[in-house]
């Protein structure tokens, strides 16, 4: 309406839309790159590349460290069995404490960010649900942890075979490794994604997310140390299992079919608490973040 108080009609040239309509895969997929490149910090700032990178460097160069020594001590040593690599269990051990960090730290900027700026809804607004949103992110995040808990075992399994003396001898001794590191960092990363990005959901702050992700895993493994290593009997057992992270390496250290230290739990039980929990988890999430959408 003009300032005589009339009412005008522009033509604006209103069109149609002509470009190509994408269908949901696409826009699922979309999501998931995002995610990835949250994840790694591609596309931001030099400062939003620093915490993922130095994580991601402390994940990977102990596996890196210990090839190179092995390969200069090898070369240098008397005896070729001066020094050894550490097991792929044993490795794993020690990985989940980075993989734990990465996971807490980086988790969340896929999920806090959506929520403080309320973009939840304008997903929604497309044909796309709760549960495309979910599972795009939990696999964004999850294909970055499976890649931090494969490469180093990869790296030990290659230098092994290369320094193999007899190659098919070693391959028909060692093949079933691959598949058992395989499902043991998969179990990890599952259960960690899902974990921090659980936690994440009940907060816009990214710092809030990593706080609640160590508390539940530093604080419920005070929790499970003191009952494994002071009390016997059923309750201490179950007790025990709030300790999340040494379910993890009970759990890695039967699917590898080591030993199992005398008061832990039996890997079979670690291995269906995670699993159980982590469907828990899992189903909560999503729960979660539908009523975010909707309400």
């Amino acid at each position: 309406m003009n300032a005589s108080g009339r009412a005008e009609i522009f033509d604006l040239g209103y069109q149609r839309y002509e470009g190509e309509r994408t269908g949901r895969w696409r826009r699922r997929r979309a999501i998931w790159r995002d995610g990835v490149r949250i994840s790694l910090g591609l596309g931001r700032g030099a400062g939003a590349k620093v915490a993922p990178w130095v994580l991601i460097a402390f994940s990977l160069a102990p596996a890196a460290v210990l090839i190179v020594l092995a390969a200069f001590l090898g070369s240098v040593a008397t005896n070729p069995d001066d020094f050894d690599l550490p097991s792929y269990a044993e490795y794993y051990e020690f990985a989940i404490i980075p993989l734990a960090l990465f996971a807490a730290v980086i988790a969340p900027l896929l999920v806090c960010p959506d929520r403080r700026s309320g973009v939840l809804s304008l997903y929604a607004a497309r044909p796309i649900t709760p549960a495309d949103y979910v599972a795009s992110r939990w696999t964004a995040f999850l294909t970055v942890a499976l890649a931090l808990a494969w490469i180093p075992e990869a790296a030990l399994f290659a230098w092994n075979l290369l320094d193999a003396r007899n190659t098919g001898a070693w391959v028909s001794d060692n093949w079933d490794v691959v598949p058992r590191f395989l499902l043991a960092g998969a179990v990890i990363a599952v259960f960690l994604t899902t974990l921090t990005l659980f936690v994440a959901s009940f907060t816009s702050r990214r710092a809030y997310a990593a706080i609640g992700t160590f508390a539940v895993l530093f604080v419920g493994g005070a929790v499970g140390g003191i009952a494994r290593n002071n009390f016997d009997g059923t309750l201490a057992d179950v007790l025990s299992q709030a300790d999340l992270l040494q379910a993890l390496v009970n759990t890695q250290r039967w699917i590898f079919g080591a030993q199992l230290d005398e008061h832990s739990v039996p890997g079979p039980v670690s291995a269906l608490w995670l699993a159980a929990l982590t469907v828990v988890l899992a189903a909560w999430l999503l729960r979660r973040t539908d009523r975010m959408v909707r309400g």
